[in-house]
């Protein structure tokens, strides 16, 4: 029965020790690692010294820990800490009779400390995650197109065997010797069970800008589509350096009639096979229904013959020269997008070197153009021209004026109060400002100067 003076302790910290054993001493913490929403992991070794990683059931939106021990935060979350816990167990069995190259290997499940443990092979490797922040000219083409298949492998294995993975992200992929990919962070797999589970999965285990936007919601089924939209977001965000927009402001987008925000590979200028692309594109469509149904199909897809980047209409020329340039200016701002921004540091000088040359290509420029007069000759010191043109149209004026009648007269007549004529300012105003343009920035912007 739930004790509620146990609240009333001044709880731990919520990992567990350096030096804290497990399982009568067989498994040692040696450090904290990372955690999620359903459990902390922790790197151990046994009695052997061998290295292994403890995944514990430690679900903190429900529960907490006081002398060592795993309690749900109030008696409110005891039937749903219970839940989380026998889900936990009856998956880390599951998944420890898994055998896959891909896939981390389970050793051990066992239950202490009111709670339950996984003990996993310890993978010599790096989280692709750290790597896209640190190391991004190691994640090439070919080996992005590598990893992907070992990763869609694994997704086809899992889900041939009814479990679906549902925390694929960057950090749950390690990538080892030889850039071998290992999928990890089995905490949140399940089967495709009913929606006592899914109101959970809600809870615990969504990522933003990974999950699908049935990930969110307990009454929506959960499919291996939903899964593979995890996947074509890490490994978007491996090709950008960002994750791609939030699922659900993208359904939000959708509803409200607006464009959806995730803007499509295929529309970027990335160096990267176009079936690859495409393919991360179809998987990360907001309905499932829409998205690439199984790792299989997208396997299938990698194989397939390259298609064509889909070309973009020319805008016609239409007799209202303002409509033209109108749609000059559109295709000219869409053509330069460079996918998303966020993209990894290293390849950032080579893609701002792409982004210039089409600048030059459409007519544009990275910095304001020279000024120029109406005739087209640089001007350099722009308030010196602006005083040699007020002298030379006030020079003008006292040339030759004109009366009421169009008659010629002397420019300096004097008015009735024996004051001398001045030069409007506003004709000066008008004069400069017709000739002197504040930026060109493109053919078109010219054009309507």
């Amino acid at each position: 029965m739930f004790d509620n003076s146990i609240l009333e302790e001044e709880r731990q910290q919520d990992e567990l020790p350096v030096g804290a054993t497990l399982l009568l001493g067989q498994y040692r913490i040696e450090r904290y690692l990372v955690r999620g929403g359903f459990g902390i992991t922790y790197l151990a070794h046994d009695s052997l010294d061998r290295q292994y990683v403890i995944k514990e059931c430690f679900p903190g939106a429900l529960c907490g820990r006081s002398a060592g021990k795993v309690y749900p935060l109030s008696s409110e979350w005891a039937n749903q800490f219970a839940s989380v816990l026998k889900h936990f167990l009856s998956e880390a069995r599951r998944v420890a009779r898994l055998s896959h190259p891909n896939i981390v290997q389970v050793h051990q499940v066992f239950e202490e400390n009111n709670t339950a443990y996984m003990a996993m092979a310890y993978v010599d490797g790096e989280d692709m995650l750290s790597i896209s922040d640190n190391e991004p000219e190691r994640l090439t083409p070919d080996v992005l197109g590598s990893t992907l298949r070992d990763a869609l492998n694994a997704i086809d294995y899992l889900h041939g065997i009814g479990i679906l993975h549902r925390d694929i992200s960057p950090d749950n992929l390690m990538l080892g010797a030889e850039n071998h990919l290992t999928l990890i962070d089995f905490g949140a797999a399940r089967e495709q069970l009913g929606r006592d589970n899914r109101a959970l999965s809600v809870l615990l285990a969504v990522k933003d800008g990974y999950s699908p936007h049935e990930f969110y919601l307990k009454d929506v089924e959960q499919t291996p589509a939903s899964d593979l939209y995890s996947l074509g977001a890490t490994f978007y965000h491996f090709v950008t350096g960002a994750a791609p927009p939030n699922s659900q402001d993208r359904v939000a987008a959708l509803a409200a009639g607006r464009p959806d925000p995730y803007v499509r590979l295929m529309d970027g200028d990335w160096d990267h096979d176009v079936n690859f692309l495409l393919a991360i594109d179809r998987a990360l469509e907001v309905l499932p229904q829409d998205r690439i149904g199984t790792a299989r199909e997208w396997l299938d897809l990698l194989d397939a013959p390259p298609c064509a980047r889909p070309e973009r209409p020319t805008p016609a020329v239409d007799g209202d020269l303002s409509v033209t340039i109108s749609r000059l200016v559109e295709t000219t701002n869409r053509e330069v997008q460079q996918g998303m921004p966020g993209y990894a540091k290293k390849l950032a000088d080579q893609r701002l070197k792409n982004r210039r040359q089409r600048a030059t290509d459409y007519g544009q420029q990275e910095k304001p153009a020279q000024q120029v007069d109406i005739f087209g000759n640089p001007v350099e010191n722009v308030e010196a021209w602006m005083r040699e043109q007020d002298r030379a149209v006030r020079g003008q004026a006292k040339a030759v004026r004109r009366d009421d009648n169009g008659r010629a007269e002397p420019a300096n007549k004097k008015d009735t109060a024996g004051a001398e004529r001045p030069v409007s300012r506003s004709t000066i105003g008008r004069f400069l400002a017709a000739c002197l343009p504040g930026r060109r920035e493109s053919d078109a912007s010219a054009l309507q100067n």
